[in-house]
């Protein structure tokens, strides 16, 4: 109730964006983005349509006058291989390194927690075990232990 009156999300941006042109252009080529990137199997043919798709959203973004927007049109011009190889699809999902950074996320996490780890061997076999959810184990597996070398620890005794 700043404005004093209620108003809806869409007819805020609406309201916003008869400003200033330079930030409509700029939002509708966003939009074109978005709309581009979040394209589903559907719509997708193959990948000289996109190509095309991805070429003339950079022309647009280039001619706009913008420079936000050729900074952008450059950015995506320099990942283009990139952007056309994520539309390629395999078991009705889309090729992403998603899985891979969650992956490499969580051993980062493991060892944050740890505070580092002395010996590599037993940390490569935590992030294996960790990571593999449906694999089995058993005890007969690896005959050797993984331990640290060096002396051995004192017995704990019990102060009284």
């Amino acid at each position: 109730m700043i404005l004093g009156y209620s108003i809806t999300e869409r007819d805020l941006t609406d309201l916003l964006l008869q400003t200033d042109d330079h930030l409509k252009a700029a939002y509708f080529l966003k939009e074109r983005f978005i709309r581009f990137n979040n394209s589903d199997r559907k719509r997708f043919t193959e990948r000289k349509t996109k190509e095309e798709e991805l070429n003339r959203l950079f022309k647009d973004m280039l001619d706009s006058g913008i420079e936000e927007m050729k900074e952008c049109a450059g950015t995506l011009r320099s990942w283009k291989e990139e952007l056309l190889n994520s539309f390629v699809w395999i078991d009705e999902r889309r090729l992403s390194n998603g899985p891979i950074e969650g992956k490499n996320t969580y051993i980062k996490k493991i060892i944050s927690n740890a505070n580092g780890f002395t010996n590599f061997e037993r940390t490569r076999n935590k992030f294996l075990y960790s990571q593999n959810l449906y694999e089995t184990y058993s005890i007969t597996e690896k005959k050797t232990k993984v331990k640290r070398k060096g002396a051995k620890r004192d017995t704990y005794r019990k102060y009284k």
